[in-house]
Parts: C-alpha cells; structure tokens; sequence
C-alpha cells in the first residue's frame, strides 16, 4: 500500500517558514507524497521533494488588513466577505476530502490549523518565540496533536508555560547552511576582501526591515576602519563611502556571512540560523513583530551571549564601541545548539 500524503501550509511572509518546510520535508521517506499550499509558491520554485499548491491572497488591494484583525478573539484574521479568503480555505478542505493526508504541518497560521484539525486530520504546529498567550493561540496550541519547535530548549522563552514546553518537540539549531564547511580566509578569497579588513554584513532578510542607505553611510563614516557589506534587499546609494559596499540580493549569502567580523541582521529565526551556522558574532536588531517574537528570540540568545541587541534608535558615535563588543563574542556556544537533537523522530507515529 502506498503511504499517505504530508501536506504543509507555508506563511508567505519572510522566508523562514519555506525554508523550513524544504528542511522538515526531507524527514520523510523518499516515498512520502509531499504537498506545500502557500501564497506564495515562487519560493518553491527549484523544489523537486513535492507537490506545490497555490492559495489565492487572503487580502485585497482595497481593503486594509490591519481593519481586519480580531482581538482576545478564537481567530486573529477571519474578514468577511474576502473571496480570496473563502477560495484559499475551499482548496484545502477540497484536497483533505480527496487525498486524506496522514498529517498537515501548519506554518504558521491558526486559522488553517483549526481549519485543517476540523476536518479530521492530524496536525502538527510551528511554533515561534514571543507572547503568545491570546485565545487564538492557546486554541490552536492545545488542539495541535504536536508542537515543533525550531530552535532547541536552550533557546526557549522563559515565560513559556510547562504544558506547552511538554507537548513541544525541538528541532535543535539548522539551516540551510549546515553542510558548509568554507573557512573564513576561504570565502574572504571568493569575496576578494583583504585577510585583515574589519568586515561587518548586514543582512536584509525578505521578512522586511532594510534601512535606507543613507543610514548605513552615515555609520560606515563614523566607523572608518570598517567595510560594510550591504546584503539583501537594500537600495544603492551614490554617495555612499568608500568602506560601503552595496552587495545587493545574493542567492547564497553564506561566503559574506563567514567572511564577516561581526554581522548585523534582524532577529528573524532564518537570519540568526544562519549567522550560528557560519559561527560569526552577531549584532541584532529586532523588528516589530506581532507578540513581540523577534525581540523575545533575540533576548534568547543573549542570555547564551550569542548576540548583543542594538537600541532601535543608536547613535552613530555608538556603533565603533557595539562592533569592536561584539567582535570579541565566543561563537563556539552556538555548538551545543546544532549538535543538539531529540531523541524522537518529530513526526513518528505521525507521517
């Protein structure tokens, strides 16, 4: 008998949650049907492992999503009267009753997991750092038949109840980074970077948060012996100093992460991944985020001095101190957090 399909829901924004599921899929034997329903296929666009699904937007062009967020409420985000919204939720139900999948990992999204747990199938939830101890939330946490975490216990929020933390099987530190094995005079050979330069990256992830350029050509003036490497989703600027380079959107972005003295990227779980898998100290800068996640992750990791968290709003004057600071950070904690994994398989009995 053939096995039973897996279905993935992947969030569309930020990159994190595709990553993750093209990591978590290959948890399953070769011959599992893997399925992934996303807004945002593109992402998916060199996969071979399964099956990609387009949702229809659960937004429109006139109408503010902000308007539609509930409050203290089972749900966080359930318009009315959203036709895209109704044909995205239709797809899925449509596929289960047709395919009957064996489990459906949900990253990240209540609404599909309560969409998915009420048509009779098991589910698994990702879950992220930050408060998240709305009825939606604790809803969807309690109807989950498993909790996976991607971080390891080491990185848990210390507010974080024991019942959740019992249900929750962590996945451990990874990226898709973990097999590189460049040394940084290796990858400061590739970037054509002297062997001595002070090089600091900052990173744009997709989640959002770059800076204007301007910003960062006022810090590299006021940090002279520092070249800045510009990585991401970031604007060039003509004037910018001789120390700043605009690198732009790279499709491996590992050689600028291991050829760096420090980086400076946002507190996204694929960005801080990524820093820990090229063992670079790390500067973060935490974005707003709905339950205060990035800033509760960031505040994780420094409690291991993994990073040190910048002020929204630092000094120029400032930055030379916080680079030379983090520069002398002991990255070999990072260790324990990617050698670490459950015993279990996290799917089991599940897949």
């Amino acid at each position: 008998m053939s096995p039973r399909p897996v279905a993935f829901y992947v969030h569309h924004h930020g990159s994190g949650h595709a990553n993750r599921t093209r990591l978590l899929a290959e948890r399953f034997a070769p011959d599992v049907p893997v399925h992934v329903f996303t807004s945002a296929p593109q992402r998916f666009a060199d996969w071979q492992r399964g099956t990609v699904h387009y949702l229809p937007p659960d937004s429109a062009p006139d109408r503010d999503p902000a308007a539609d967020l509930l409050q203290e409420e089972i749900f966080h985000y359930a318009p009315v009267d959203l036709p895209g919204l109704q044909q995205r939720m239709a797809r899925m139900a449509t596929w289960v009753a047709n395919h009957r999948p064996a489990l459906f990992v949900v990253d990240l999204s209540v609404e599909v997991l309560l969409l998915v747990r009420l048509c009779g199938v098991r589910t698994a939830l990702v879950r992220l750092h930050g408060h998240r101890d709305d009825p939606a939330h604790v809803a969807a946490f309690r109807l989950a038949d498993r909790l996976l975490a991607p971080f390891s216990p080491h990185l848990e929020d210390a507010h974080t109840p024991a019942w959740i933390r019992r249900k929750t099987r962590y996945l451990g530190a990874f990226s898709r980074y973990d097999h590189r094995t460049e040394s940084k005079a290796v990858c400061r050979e590739q970037l054509k970077l002297e062997r001595d330069a002070k090089v600091v990256t900052v990173i744009n992830g997709s989640g959002g948060g770059a800076r204007e350029p301007g910003h960062w050509g006022a810090i590299a003036r006021a940090c002279p012996e520092w070249t800045f490497l510009l990585v991401g989703k970031v604007e060039a600027a003509t004037d910018g100093p001789d120390n700043l380079q605009f690198v732009g959107l790279v499709r491996d972005t590992f050689p600028y992460l291991r050829a760096a003295d420090v980086v400076v990227g946002s507190g996204g779980t694929n960005t801080m991944m990524e820093v820990g898998a090229a063992r670079t100290p790390f500067l973060s800068l935490p974005e707003p985020r709905p339950f205060d996640e990035q800033l509760c992750k960031m505040r994780a990791l420094e409690r291991l001095d993994l990073t040190r968290i910048l002020e929204p709003n630092l000094p120029v004057d400032a930055w030379r101190d916080r680079l030379e600071d983090a520069a002398g950070l002991d990255t070999s904690a990072w260790d324990p957090l990617f050698a670490w994994r459950s015993d279990d398989d996290p799917f089991g009995d599940m897949g």
